[in-house]
């Protein structure tokens, strides 16, 4: 019997071997963050509002008042500018292994810094 061919309460099941998925292109996550949130018009959007929306999905960076470091994608923000990130990774030291947080809510009395994490150009040999 081969581990393709399976017996569960006497009922035969194949089982398929899992291919795996397409390459992505280069430089693009895998995966696409969407949102439910009503689309505006740009035009109707405020200047603050219209630079929101194109972080949306983005990967940031933000220092904390303890010294540790956040690193997620940016869900959302409320009126009080507490952030929301998700897949989100906490560094407490420069250098170690992260911390894997997942969902993360950032009060905006803990904020320091805030940066856009932007993929550096890899270079083709």
């Amino acid at each position: 019997m081969s581990m393709s061919d399976l017996s569960i309460s006497g009922t035969q099941v194949q089982v398929q071997p899992l291919t795996p998925p397409p390459p992505s292109p280069p430089g693009r996550w895998p995966f696409r963050i969407t949102t439910n949130a009503p689309q505006m018009l740009d035009a109707n959007l405020t200047p603050g509002r219209r630079k929101l929306q194109k972080w949306l999905g983005r990967v940031l960076r933000i220092v904390i008042t303890d010294g540790r470091v956040l690193v997620g994608f940016f869900n959302c923000t409320d009126r009080d500018a507490n952030i929301v990130l998700s897949m989100c990774a906490e560094y407490l030291v420069e250098g170690q292994e992260p911390r894997l947080l997942g969902n993360v809510m950032v009060a905006k009395k803990h904020i320091v810094s805030l940066n856009i994490d932007e993929p550096r150009a890899s270079t083709v040999l």
